[in-house]
């Protein structure tokens, strides 16, 4: 994803997802198993636990401290028959040994990913790459074929316009993992946007398929989405520090014209 923008603040979370078959999900009938799993983690933090169970596919285990509610722990119900090791790592998920802790709760979701339910596949959105000022297919193509040696396997097109509203930063680009998709922003569709810049934005989207963001981060946080290394091979483009230079310089007047 390409934009220059700050991530907000989020509840730490541990973010894993498996392709596999659906698991049977925690019904109403395990109140008891839920409140034992909290009054285990009670003992091992001396406090009080509210525990709320999911099924989610992606969030595996979150937490959230708040003063009106305490420390609530959001965990995926395979973590209702959890062994004792693995429930103590899920205490110490929440304070300084998160990174040891997010390991050994890493180990025990890997164990137990045939109880993660597989998501209904999403069809895929229509694409349009043929503007009316940049042929981004001609353009991926180009760079695949210089840059890649054609391994690039997606599909590329504009994405569609947001309702206007005031806002101080502007995604250019994204890449889609799940379907291999990359959109840029139709603002980038204007005859004052050099060949040079759009060709960036869409290398730098195609790396994307190279360095894929981390399975997991050890401590809790957000994934890397743009390691050293993708950094690094983004600044191997030709015409990096001259792109770089227009997208400061003109970066208002892309705002405007979104």
């Amino acid at each position: 994803m390409f934009v220059p923008a700050v991530s907000p603040k989020r509840d730490s979370q541990l973010e894993l997802h498996f392709s596999s078959p659906r698991a049977a999900v925690a019904g109403e009938g395990a109140p008891r198993a839920v409140g034992e799993l909290a009054g285990r983690l009670s003992r091992l933090l001396s406090e009080p636990i509210r525990v709320e169970v999911t099924d989610n596919a992606w969030t595996m285990v979150s937490f959230r401290r708040r003063e009106s509610e305490g420390l609530t722990y959001r965990v995926h119900h395979m973590f209702l028959e959890a062994d004792e090791p693995t429930v103590e790592a899920l205490a110490a998920f929440s304070g300084r040994q998160r990174r040891r802790a997010g390991r050994a709760l890493d180990r025990y979701i890997k164990a137990n990913r045939d109880r993660i339910r597989q998501r209904e596949p999403r069809p895929d959105p229509p694409l349009e790459p043929k503007g009316s000022v940049h042929d981004l297919q001609s353009t991926f193509d180009k760079l695949n074929a210089l840059h890649f040696d054609d391994r690039i396997v997606a599909r590329i097109g504009w994405g569609r316009r947001a309702p206007r509203r005031s806002r101080h930063t502007i995604k250019m680009g994204v890449y889609f993992h799940d379907t291999k998709t990359i959109r840029l922003h139709p603002a980038l569709d204007q005859a004052f946007v050099p060949d040079y810049f759009v060709e960036l934005i869409v290398f730098h989207e195609m790396l994307h398929q190279v360095f894929p963001p981390d399975e997991l981060r050890e401590d809790g946080g957000p994934r890397c989405i743009h390691s050293k290394e993708f950094r690094a091979r983004e600044e191997t483009f030709p015409d990096y520090e001259r792109a770089r230079t227009w997208e400061h310089d003109h970066l208002n007047l892309l705002l405007r014209s979104r």
